[in-house]
């Protein structure tokens, strides 16, 4: 395995690229201010835009790291941060990489999330060298598991409490997917 980081990404309707502090106002207005799409996350609703310029100031840090992977999602015709992907965990000894996502509410249901996970799947296996990517949701989320079948994760079980969320506790649904999973796609 061979750490790369946050290199930009392409793909026929998004840029992905490395987040920086003139995301702030984007980003506070089209997901993180939105309860709704921070409903099941691990991160709180912000309460300003000065929340999201400061979180983006400590990212924008962060991706100077070669194992620091976290993606603005541009939709192209927009030209603006929409939703984010990231690389949430890293296990180093099974070469596994722990996939987030969050993406506006105005954009949901679009493919947009799929479109943008399939080309960091592909960029963690065929350039990184990733031999498992693994995501899970809450049990109460399905359409984040639709994202993940989508992409090809295969569904492997509930853990049962192993989770939590703004929700609190929660059953986690686990999707994963080998090296060779991918290239038989």
């Amino acid at each position: 395995m061979k750490h790369l980081g946050t290199r930009q990404l392409e793909t026929n309707r998004l840029i992905l690229r490395a987040f920086c502090e003139k995301d702030a106002a984007a980003m506070y207005r089209n997901w993180a201010s939105d309860s709704e799409v921070t409903r099941f996350l691990t991160w709180p609703t912000h309460e300003s835009e000065n929340v999201t310029k400061s979180l983006l100031k400590s990212w924008e840090e962060e991706t100077k790291k070669e194992d620091y992977y976290n993606w603005a999602i541009i939709l192209k015709e927009l030209g603006e941060p929409i939703g984010s992907i990231s690389v949430v965990g890293c296990k180093e000894i099974t070469r596994t990489a722990v996939i987030g996502y969050c993406i506006g509410r105005k954009w949901w249901n679009k493919g947009i999330t799929s479109e943008a996970f399939k080309r960091v799947i592909r960029y963690l296996f065929d350039e990184v060298g990733m031999y498992r990517i693994e995501a899970a949701h809450d049990k109460n989320n399905p359409h984040s598991g639709m994202v993940m079948k989508k992409c090809g994760l295969y569904f492997e079980g509930i853990l049962r409490g192993a989770g939590h969320n703004n929700q609190g506790i929660c059953d986690m649904c686990m999707y994963g997917m080998l090296r060779e999973d991918f290239s038989q796609n």
